[in-house]
Parts: structure tokens; sequence; C-alpha cells
């Protein structure tokens, strides 16, 4: 295992391994928007990392960990154009799948806002450490659209069927101390800190020895790539179908220009 590596995989993704942790970092800041191919090389170092690592953190810098995907953005999986949105979709969700399939444990220090996909992301990690300041958000209601990113299968895994109901459903903000309640966040850290706290789990997780921590992550994660794929396949047909209504692009153009959305059920 090289002693420390550091590379630039791409222009808004990173990653740097010193011994048996490496850190991979988000750079879009503020709000770090997910399109396919920063997805893509979030998926390429994650999955390059075998050999290399025995633990990573995932990371972003910024004001948010991860605000969604990006509707700004030519790349983006964007409910306004319909005719698209279902290929450039599949294609974000593919990589998403990657990342469940990680080949080492992946710790998420999460600043700020995990929204939408941003919040798929954390709890694609096995472990999420979330700043006293940082928040989670499934607003896809709130969009007009279906929950993603395999958050429909992850969120009851991790909270319970009611807790997910109950976020899913309102789209509500979920703060720090209660995400760490409930189960979302394993740890809450000091605002600035959780880089720091997310890097000392991956330091413990990489002192264990490497064939128990394999195998019984295995045993832990059992079914969750699978459920994952299984659930972004039923997610992207409703999220298709529902592009195609007035309230998706209502819902997507009440949040880009920063308004309540006016929705009719149609």
């Amino acid at each position: 295992m090289p002693d420390a590596i550091g590379q630039d995989m791409h222009d808004h993704v990173s990653v740097r391994a010193d011994g048996g942790v490496a850190v991979v970092t988000l750079r879009r800041p503020p709000h770090n928007f997910l399109t396919e191919p920063v997805l893509r090389a979030l998926a390429d170092i994650v999955s390059g990392l075998r050999g290399v690592a025995r633990a990573a953190v995932v990371c972003s810098e910024g004001r948010s960990f991860c605000a969604g995907a990006d509707f700004r953005s030519g790349d983006g999986p964007d409910p306004r154009d319909h005719r698209s949105y279902e290929t450039r979709t599949a294609a974000f969700y593919e990589q998403a799948a990657r990342v469940f399939d990680s080949p080492l444990p992946l710790v998420a220090a999460v600043q700020g806002a995990a929204i939408g996909a941003g919040f798929g992301l954390a709890l694609a990690c096995d472990l999420c450490v979330v700043g006293e300041r940082g928040w989670f958000q499934a607003n896809f209601v709130r969009l007009g659209i279906h929950p993603g990113f395999a958050l429909s299968a992850t969120l009851p895994r991790a909270v319970g069927p009611g807790r997910a109901s109950d976020l899913l459903l309102t789209g509500r903000r979920v703060d720090a101390a209660e995400a760490h309640r409930i189960g979302i966040a394993q740890r809450v850290a000091p605002a600035g800190e959780e880089i720091a706290v997310a890097l000392e789990i991956a330091e413990q997780i990489a002192a264990g020895a490497p064939l128990a921590v394999s195998s019984t992550r295995t045993t832990l994660r059992d079914g969750l790539h699978d459920a994952a794929r299984a659930a972004m396949h039923h997610e992207l047909a409703e999220q298709a179908a529902l592009a195609r209504t007035a309230d998706a692009v209502e819902g997507v153009h009440a949040m880009l220009e920063g308004r309540e959305p006016g929705f009719q059920g149609r």
C-alpha cells in the first residue's frame, strides 16, 4: 500500500490517501451540487481505492455537504426537460449504484446541508458524521417528484419505516441533533470539525484486521447494493412519469426562484 497519494481526478472531485485512510472531497462550493460527470468521478475514485486505503472519508468544501442534483446544469437531471430527464437520471443513478458498491468503508462528513441526492450520498456511506449546524432534507415532494438516490430503501433501513414516511412525505428538514437521535448520523461534531471526527473513525476502521473488517461490513450491508439498485430502478420510473406533470415543472421553477410552489395536482 502506498504511504501517500494525492490526485485531482476531476475538476470537482479530489482524493488524497495517507497510510490506510483516503479523503475524497467534492469541490463545487458553496453547495456541491451533483451532476452525472461529478458523481461518475466520485464513483471512479471510490472504486479505485482498493489496495490504496482501508477506509475513506467522503467530504466537501463549502457551506453545504451536497445540496442535491444540479438543476441549473446542462448535465443535471431536470424535470423541466422531460424528454431527456429519464436518460440523464438513469445515467446519474448508475453512478450512484457504483458508490453503493464501494470496496471499502466510507464515512460521510456532513457540514451544512445534505439535501436530496446529497442526503442519498450520505446514506450510501457506512457511517455518517454531521456537524452541529448540519441538516438533512429529502425535499423531493416539495419539487413535485418522487424520492431518489435509493432513499426509498436506505432511509427506512436507517430510521425505520414510520420515521422514513415522516421525512419523505413531508420533505421537512432534520437538524443534527434529531439526525443523531433517529439514526441518520452516528456522531455529531462541533462545527468545523466534521472531517477531523470522520477521520478519527476511518482511522479506527483502518486499524482493524482488514479481512475481518471486510467480512463484517459484508454482513452489515447484506443486500444493500441490490436493494439500492432496485429502488433506483423504481424511483426512476416514478420520477420519469412525474416529470411530465405541471407540478414537477412548478416545483423546480419555485426552487430556482426561491419561492413557495403552487401545486395543483396535475
